[in-house]
Order: C-alpha cells, then structure tokens, then sequence
C-alpha cells in the first residue's frame, strides 16, 4: 500500500496557500506524495508563477504561488489542492506530459460525489454544468522531476472574474450557485482527501505545515510585458524585469529550469537562432509544456519585446 503525505490544513489566508505553493517543489517530502487540502478564509488575486499583474491598481490583496498559469480569485471557502510527488508517476502510471490529466481524476470524483457531476475536457478548468468552476495546472522542475498538481475550486465565489481564452466562451461558476444552495466547503475538503487515498490505495500520514506565511515581496515592481501573444493557455508575454534581463512568462504552464534555462541562453542569441534555442529548451525530453500549439509564439514575442512590434 502507497503513503500519502495528508496536510489537513483547514481554514488558511490566500496568502498561506500561495506561500505553501511556492515552495511545494523543493519542500522536503516525508513519504513519495504529499496531499495539502485547505479551504480559504479570505480574499485574494493569486498570480500564476510566470506571471505580470495586470491588474496592478486593484483593491484586492494580491500574492504568488509556485504552478504556472494566469491569475486565479481565491474567495471565502474556495477550496485549495495541492499534490506534491517526487516525479509525475509516484502514484500514478504517469509522465510529464499528463501530469494534469492524470492527477484531476481523484478530484472530479469527489465533487461529483459531493457538489456535482464535475468533468475535465483538456484545458486548466474543470467544467461543473458547462462552467469553469475550478482552476487546475502543475509546478514541475525536470531536473529533479519534482512535480505538483494544483487545484483551486470555487465554492461561493468564481475562480476568475471574466471569460478567459482558455474558457472558450463559457463564463466562471461557482458550486453554490450551479447547486442553487450552499454547500459545505470543509465537507468538500475531506471528501477530496479521502478520494486521493482511495485512488491510489493509499494510507494517510499526516503532516504538520506551518501556520503563518513568510513575508512576502511587492509582486508589482516588474513593468507590464513588452510584447504578448494569445495561445490556448491564454496570455504569453516576453519583457524585461524591474532589473533590465529579458524574460519569458504569461499564463505559461511549463518546467521552472526550462523556462529558466531559456531565459538564460536568449541573452546574447541573435534573432535567427530563437528557433533553435526555444526548441532546445523547451521540447527537449522531460520537459513538461501545456497550453501551446507552437512554440514559434515563444519565439515572436522575444523577438516582438527585444525590438518592439
């Protein structure tokens, strides 16, 4: 039988939620996978790991976590998932290319035994009555193969405050409102966990996380992006930072070294090797990448941000 690290973290801040994403892929693991489920207990933008606020200006708290992805509204009991393993098939017979179809599965069938019948059609939403009501993505490093599985669900307040191009048109939901009734959020959690230690025939052993956040930085100090591009996963951009090196972000969903390892070699690559580079670092094996028909819409806006349009 399979152990599963159980972090019954109840009612946590946004920010403590993003702080334990952020460090989920170097956080030492007491057993193969480690299982966090907390149900939040106030408000807040949370930005995906490669993104640029765009919102800079709003009222609401804003903070990080550690998985790709664009931005994501945690509201009062939005409930959040995190699976950390040692590589994408500790639990599963999985690799880096599935890591979200594969690790999703636990998750549909307990809001369908608890909220309603959830689906999972390929993007980063699960679909609840044909509305995105939970957000879904992964943290992956392929170095390590350290790899996260990361879910947000809104219960009483939707995971996004307008359509996004990965909604396809359909507008966010939230369980309450599709079930015309409140739910039980912390009901909820215990059902997903207990659902993850089915799937797997695992056992629980728990584990302590800390209580209060670190302090965290101003994530609003790097300018918007200088160049951006629409891809299935959403808003690609390509931009120096507050310190004047070039980066590569948006709502990608990719390996964190990879990215990092790219950012490094376009420094001083000539426009006609961008190609070559991209490819190089981002379809090389063990690389993981969601969300992108090509990566020729990587190479555009390096090329777009260090030139302009």
């Amino acid at each position: 039988m399979a152990a599963i690290g159980v972090i019954r973290a109840g009612a946590r801040s946004a920010k403590e939620m993003a702080a334990y994403s952020r460090a989920a892929l170097d956080r030492p693991l007491p057993t193969a996978a480690e299982l966090w489920v907390a149900v939040a207990r106030d408000e807040a933008r949370v930005l995906g790991a490669f993104e640029r606020d765009a919102a800079p200006r709003s009222d609401s708290p804003v903070t990080r976590r550690g998985s790709g992805g664009p931005t994501v509204m945690v509201g009062l009991d939005t409930i959040h998932v995190v699976l950390s393993l040692v590589h994408p098939g500790a639990l599963a017979l999985c690799d880096h290319a599935r890591i979200v179809n594969r690790y999703v599965r636990p998750l549909l069938r307990a809001l369908t035994r608890n909220a309603m019948l959830a689906h999972f059609f390929g993007r980063d939403w699960v679909s609840v009555a044909k509305k995105p009501v939970a957000w879904v993505g992964f943290g992956h490093d392929a170095t390590t193969r350290r790899t996260v599985f990361e879910a947000f669900v809104g219960v009483r307040s939707p995971i996004a405050t307008a359509a996004r191009i990965s909604f396809l048109g359909k507008q966010p939901g939230t369980l309450d409102a599709i079930a015309g009734g409140t739910l039980d959020a912390t009901r909820i959690a215990n059902a997903i966990i207990d659902a993850y230690l089915e799937a797997y025939d695992a056992s629980a052993v728990d584990v302590q996380a800390a209580a209060e956040p670190p302090s965290e930085p101003d994530w609003n100090l790097d300018p918007p992006w200088a160049a951006t591009s629409e891809e299935v996963i959403g808003l690609i951009g390509a931009g120096q930072d507050r310190f004047g090196v070039l980066r590569v972000g948006g709502d990608l969903l990719v390996s964190r070294d990879a990215l990092a390892r790219l950012e490094a070699r376009i420094v001083d690559t000539p426009d006609e090797e961008l190609d070559r580079i991209v490819d190089e670092t981002l379809a090389a094996p063990g690389v993981a990448l969601d969300g992108i028909r090509s990566l020729k819409s990587i190479r555009d806006v390096i090329q777009r941000a260090r030139h302009g349009p």
